[in-house]
């Protein structure tokens, strides 16, 4: 290539740098809520939940039952699932489910508790409560869910 093409060429191209308009842009990052799978409404939020207490008492053929959930704010659901009572035939091992009670919520308040509920029993054996504390949060876009293991004390029931 001869010494004027280049020069030529040089100067092109520094002519279409010049004519080129630098526009500068900046982007944020936005975190976009996912759905939840079909029927998977847990999204496991902590911190829904600041405190919670579960207990069994007895009495004749009866263990009465005191739990409470403790939320951080008003929730749309809070309370209790899975309530199940069991008892064993030495207190720590076998455990069997005799009653299945399902779940007890409250909606749209920050706290949910029963004290000594009564619920009839075979008797003759150790007993205790096992359930899930449970929150769901207000809202309609997605609200989180927290939902904590417990298992109360056990007693002797006559």
């Amino acid at each position: 290539m001869n010494c004027k093409k280049m020069i030529v060429l040089i100067l092109a191209q520094g002519l279409m740098l010049t004519n080129c308009t630098v526009m500068h842009v900046s982007a944020t990052e936005m975190d976009f809520p996912t759905a939840p799978a079909a029927g998977d409404e847990n999204i496991d939020s902590t911190g829904l939940i600041i405190n919670y207490g579960l207990s069994i008492s007895a009495g004749t053929k009866t263990v009465y039952i005191t739990a409470s959930t403790y939320g951080s704010d008003t929730m749309a659901k809070i309370g209790f699932k899975d309530i199940e009572v069991q008892y064993s035939a030495n207190g720590y091992s076998g455990w069997t489910t005799e009653l299945n009670l399902g779940n007890d919520y409250d909606t749209d308040t920050d706290y949910y508790q029963i004290y000594n509920e009564p619920h009839s029993v075979t008797g003759g054996y150790y007993y205790r409560v096992v359930l899930d504390h449970y929150a769901k949060e207000t809202g309609f876009w997605f609200p989180g869910t927290e939902s904590i293991p417990n298992t109360s004390n056990v007693v002797w029931v006559p």
